[in-house]
């Protein structure tokens, strides 16, 4: 049960800290014109900054509390604070969780900010430099077992996880503005109301999916080796093979929208208002593939953190003997 739980959580962190850095990146782009801070959906996404913030925070604490079950091999140990001190003081893993509720506090603070604060794009372009940097930090817990801590085992992943934010974390700020700005408005209204900002953003998804791609294949070809047969015969595989079938479809979407829905988004009324429709429909749809896509990835990290907590078990064990109750269980196959 605390597997599950932990999963959920892993997976709340994950989607509140890319939705961070993606929407900040959509509001900066959206900032080129100033006419944006005007646009009611622009002060709509303002607002949740600071409550994803903050759902960051809550997130990492219930990550504290199922980890330090699980490196203790006592569940009782998520309820007590002690055990989360003794976890944060004596482990490694601990200390990558400090470095990263620092970063996650500092955000919130950057968050209420930009909230509370004439808009500017200046403060949209910090906010997702704190989120992409706190979502790295939070990397390194994946890889922090012995000897794979280095620049050539954590960059690829990172930098395919924060390209990933930009995306993935743009696409419920874009959707919000199709629901408001698409239908039956004319053209001269639609365009002031925010469709120069989704052609921009349209633009530069597609060099992001190209890295992201990319970068994913390098960070599976690292886990995978020359074990290819581990694509069909582990768990692990299966859920890489989910992922890449999500990424398939999303990727069909995204290349529709772009060369054809979007472009008619320039024409008339009627062209509007019957491609506004189908960007609805559909972005909704690439929303709930991404959401799920987001889950596999979240299931594939569980699998290099159970790497990093089984070093951090023994590492427990070593510190505090008395305290170890069980190891970890092995390693799925």
């Amino acid at each position: 049960m605390i597997e599950v739980i932990a999963a959920l959580i892993r997976w709340l962190v994950l989607a509140s800290n890319m939705i961070l850095i993606g929407g900040c990146v959509f509001l900066a782009i959206a900032g080129r014109e100033r006419a944006a801070f005007d646009n009611p959906w622009f002060a709509c996404l303002k607002r949740t900054l600071p409550w994803l913030a903050i759902t960051l925070l809550l997130s990492l604490l219930g990550l504290l509390a199922t980890t330090t079950a699980q490196v203790t091999g006592v569940g009782e140990n998520a309820w007590h604070p002690g055990a989360w001190l003794d976890l944060l003081q004596k482990t490694r893993i601990g200390l990558i969780w400090m470095g990263r509720a620092a970063l996650a506090l500092l955000l919130a603070g950057v968050a209420l900010f930009v909230r509370f604060s004439p808009p500017a794009r200046w403060q949209y372009v910090l906010c997702a430099t704190v989120a992409a940097l706190t979502l790295a930090v939070g990397s390194l817990a994946s890889h922090s077992a012995a000897g794979e801590l280095s620049v050539i085992s954590v960059l690829p992943y990172t930098l395919h996880i924060v390209l990933a934010s930009v995306w993935f974390g743009g696409l419920p700020a874009f959707l919000t503005i199709l629901f408001a700005n698409t239908g039956t408005r004319s053209r001269e209204e639609a365009d002031r109301s925010g469709l120069q900002t989704l052609k921009r953003f349209s633009a530069m998804a597609l060099p992001v999916m190209i890295a992201v791609v990319a970068t994913g294949i390098i960070v599976a070809d690292r886990m995978i080796d020359t074990s290819y047969s581990a694509l069909f015969a582990t768990s692990y595989g299966w859920f890489l093979n989910a992922k890449i079938t999500l990424l398939a479809a999303i990727l069909v979407i995204a290349a529709r929208a772009r060369f054809v829905w979007m472009p008619r988004l320039s024409l008339s009324s009627d062209e509007i208002a019957a491609s506004g429709q189908g960007l609805r429909r559909w972005v909704t749809v690439e929303v709930v593939l991404a959401a799920a896509l987001v889950l596999a990835a979240t299931l594939l990290r569980c699998f290099m953190a159970r790497r990093s907590r089984r070093s951090c078990c023994s590492e427990w064990c070593r510190i505090s003997p008395a305290s170890c109750r069980r190891p970890l269980p092995p390693l799925s196959s």
